[in-house]
């Protein structure tokens, strides 16, 4: 699913120019076309659903691992992947300790509107457009869907010239209302932590000193507690 824009009132769907085939390979064949692409390096072990990587030429979006099997006799992780310009799903197997270029894409702060089945609906806080993603397109994957909250501001990685705007990812650190915590246990000395469900729908582990409506900061890269807001 390519990425699309809604405007007007009522809404129409803006499709994105379709690009030739040949098109898309001389892009791909010459970087001077896709402007400054800046990359760095991580362990392909370290790769996280979301993340773009250049590979042999071709953006591809990671979508999920798995650090199992061996391959001639060394450990391999298979890794799934969907091309950002095509949206063709691929899988590799790349060796374990390796390294991978990870793309740096264009940065675009955006308004979460509302999720509706498997798209994101988004609005530009410059221009007010609205832009439909994918949900899988979150990076750090399906398993960060609970701290996704309406209206918070998230950011958008555009990949240009084509396709667009290709994925997007929870601020690093955002706050969040205790709905309610679990019961408390007696305990004779030191902090304990409890589960705690936030609103959005996930649970962290916080402090059994914080009360349910309390603001808490969480970190959304470890979904983790990090103090009172």
């Amino acid at each position: 699913m390519l990425p699309r824009f809604v405007t007007g009132r009522p809404r129409l769907l803006q499709r994105i120019s379709a690009v030739t085939a040949a098109s898309i390979h001389a892009r791909l064949q010459s970087p001077s076309q896709w402007g400054t692409r800046r990359e760095y390096k991580v362990d392909v072990g370290n790769l996280r659903p979301g993340q773009v990587i250049d590979y042999e030429g071709k953006p591809l979006i990671v979508l999920k691992k798995d650090h199992g099997g061996t391959g001639r006799g060394q450990a391999v992780i298979k890794v799934e992947f969907k091309h950002a310009i095509t949206g063709q799903r691929i899988q590799h197997r790349l060796k374990s300790g390796s390294s991978t270029e990870v793309m740096q894409l264009r940065q675009q702060e955006h308004q979460l509107l509302y999720i509706s089945g498997k798209e994101a609906h988004l609005m530009d806080m410059e221009t007010f457009e609205e832009l439909v993603l994918p949900v899988d397109s979150l990076e750090g994957g399906t398993e960060k869907l609970p701290f996704v909250v309406d209206g918070m501001n998230v950011i958008v990685q555009v990949l240009d010239p084509e396709p667009g705007p290709i994925s997007w990812r929870l601020p690093s650190r955002y706050t969040y209302t205790v709905e309610s915590v679990e019961n408390r246990v007696a305990h004779s000395k030191g902090a304990t932590y409890v589960p705690a469900k936030i609103n959005g729908g996930a649970t962290v582990m916080v402090p059994d000193f914080i009360n349910a409506g309390e603001n808490i900061i969480v970190d959304t890269s470890e979904m983790c507690y990090q103090g009172r807001a």
